[in-house]
């Protein structure tokens, strides 16, 4: 016989899972930080070894990008543009590719620059008011997460 529970989210009401002290969230940053770095790193070396093996320097891949953005197909392939030494074919996936790194790499090194302007302002110590004497004491800063920013950090 099974048993249904009707709210699973009273089962958990009493857990603070989402609360993390600031030297928690700044160890978790660091590390995330450290992690998208990697990542942009990798992104570039196979968008470097893409180019190398089509023989795509830099004014070629503008010039294949702008194909590739005024031509609504996915499926052509584009050669060199009038120059006889790189008669290379390059498959527009090639050129979607590279164009789907570079926007990853974008989006993480924002990431990183906002890691890095939170990181920079995350407070040490707070102050507060103790409640039975009235004191300003300070105390360690309690941060609440979402459950998103939790999945992100590695929580």
């Amino acid at each position: 016989m099974g048993y249904r529970v009707e709210k699973p989210t009273d089962m958990f009401e009493s857990v603070r899972y989402n609360i993390k002290t600031t030297p928690e969230v700044r160890a978790a940053m660091q590390r995330k930080v450290k992690e998208l770095a990697a990542h942009i790193e990798e992104r570039e070396a196979r968008m470097r070894r893409i180019r190398d093996e089509y023989q795509i320097d830099a004014e070629r891949l503008a010039a294949l990008i702008i194909q590739y953005q005024n031509n609504d197909s996915g499926f052509v392939s584009y050669q060199a543009q009038g120059d006889s030494k790189r008669d290379v074919v390059v498959p527009a996936g090639v050129i979607a590719n590279i164009i789907r790194e570079r926007e990853m790499i974008d989006s993480e090194r924002g990431q990183i620059r906002k890691m890095e302007l939170i990181l920079r302002n995350l407070p040490d110590t707070e102050l507060y008011n103790d409640p039975k004497t009235g004191e300003v004491k300070s105390r360690q800063p309690l941060h609440e997460l979402t459950d998103e920013e939790l999945e992100f950090l590695g929580f």
